[in-house]
């Protein structure tokens, strides 16, 4: 198809609107270009033309070079819940900082973020601490493998649990990722989320030889697919009948109830993961679960533990720092960021009806994901469907507008913005979805009420 003029100027100035506004960033992106190579040394921060440069953050807002204030709704994908520069994470930090950042040695921090933690999610009965949510998803398959005696793994089509090998790796598309040997995949088996029948038949065939199940309670990278009702006390049931681990990624999931998604549908998994949120913004990974199982790492219940060490484990910076940011977290935070997540839900579904667009937007708690889909969004298939085109000049359109976003859509919020800021969001938005009406009438009629 042929994009008619005003559909492709509509993308020109878009673009060159970006360029304009953000000539700064442009200036470092070519300086940095020549160390770090993709000018950003974490893929998902790359975007064409090129990335933003971000100078600072303060409460619900980041700071460009160019001096510009940008409403922020990327929130280190979720890694931030009470916004940058919370006084309380702040004040901790550098108290404990000035004591010393880490020891070698048990702490009365490890225990306390322990604590809190463990009265807080149903599957935490016991738990390690690591540096980031991939050593985190390693070391529970693992764990499974261990206990179990089993090296099988099913794993969700779409589901994200970092980037070691056998997790990074797609046997379902029939794509390894560039870099891991096709070996990493010879015991990882995919199924689609939310297909019951699937779960059900893979974990049947292969029970013998499989020592869990890691799943997200939804899909969070995959673009907040939530579960079907039913759908996650149906993997519960399977796993047990079968004697199969089931391990819940909630580190992008932790944040939507006070013991994240397990307590909130009531499904209580063998093995958890978290991290993002409990490292009040600085790198945390978190892997726990019934006490039977995690005790294959006690020195003191076992001759032959399971090893498992790290130069930066339990480092008491980040200890202070995720005490103040989960106990901040409290059920009154989860009620107020939730109920703002819901206001802008409503008000992104206004938008788009009021401007003839038939488009999704999946959320839970405070996230949610925009879809460029003309039904409902409950698969991974649905989601790559989403009109790629739309989402970049989406991102760029509210960078030119004040909003720092995430280019698939993805919308994350924190416990410092307020119902006035969501409206300001939601008209920018509008705008933007105004925006691009004629190119989407030009080339996307599909996408039209």
């Amino acid at each position: 198809m042929v994009a008619s003029v005003a559909a492709t100027d509509i993308e020109k100035q878009i673009v060159d609107l970006y360029r304009e506004r953000f000539p700064i960033s442009k200036q470092h992106h070519d300086k940095i270009l020549q160390f770090i190579p993709g000018g950003a040394t974490r893929s998902l921060s790359y975007f064409k033309p090129y990335p933003i440069h971000i100078d600072y953050g303060q409460g619900a807002y980041v700071f460009t070079p160019e001096g510009h204030k940008l409403f922020d709704v990327t929130n280190a994908y979720g890694a931030l819940v009470h916004g940058h520069g919370d006084p309380a994470i702040v004040g901790a930090v550098q108290a404990g900082i000035a004591k010393g950042s880490q020891y070698s040695a048990p702490t009365l921090g490890q225990y306390e973020l322990a604590k809190l933690l463990c009265d807080r999610v149903p599957g935490l009965e016991k738990l390690r601490f690591l540096n980031s949510g991939t050593e985190a998803t390693l070391f529970a398959l693992r764990t499974a493998r261990a206990y179990t005696g089993k090296d099988k793994i099913i794993k969700m089509s779409g589901g994200f649990h970092g980037t070691h090998d056998c997790v990074a790796a797609s046997t379902q598309k029939g794509v390894v990722t560039a870099g891991i040997p096709a070996g990493m995949t010879a015991d990882i088996i995919e199924v689609p989320f939310n297909d019951f029948d699937a779960i059900e038949n893979a974990v049947s065939e292969n029970a013998s030889h499989l020592a869990a199940v890691i799943m997200e309670p939804f899909l969070g990278a995959g673009g907040i697919v939530l579960p079907a009702e039913g759908y996650l006390e149906h993997v519960r049931a399977v796993t047990a009948a079968q004697g199969v681990l089931l391990i819940f990624d909630e580190i992008f999931s932790l944040r939507v109830n006070t013991g994240g998604c397990q307590k909130l549908f009531g499904v209580t998994p063998d093995l958890t993961t978290v991290g993002k949120l409990v490292g009040g913004g600085l790198p945390i990974g978190v892997l726990g679960g019934k006490t039977e199982i995690m005790n294959i790492f006690c020195h003191e219940s076992t001759s032959e533990p399971l090893y498992h060490s790290g130069t930066f484990n339990g480092y008491e910076t980040v200890m202070q720092a995720g005490i103040a940011a989960v106990k901040k977290y409290d059920e009154d935070a989860v009620s107020h960021v939730n109920q703002l997540g819901e206001s802008l839900q409503r008000g992104i579904m206004e938008s788009a009806s009021n401007n003839g667009l038939n488009i999704q937007c999946n959320q839970i708690g405070s996230l949610l994901n925009i879809h460029f889909v003309n039904e409902p969004v409950t698969s991974v298939d649905q989601v790559a469907k989403s009109v790629t085109q739309l989402h970049d000049l989406l991102h760029l359109s509210l960078l030119n507008k004040g909003i720092f976003s995430i280019p698939r859509g993805l919308l994350i919020l924190t416990t410092v913005m307020t119902g006035e800021e969501i409206d300001f969001l939601i008209a920018k938005i509008d705008e933007t979805f105004t925006e691009l009406m004629p190119l989407v009438r030009d080339q996307y009629a599909h996408l039209l009420l």
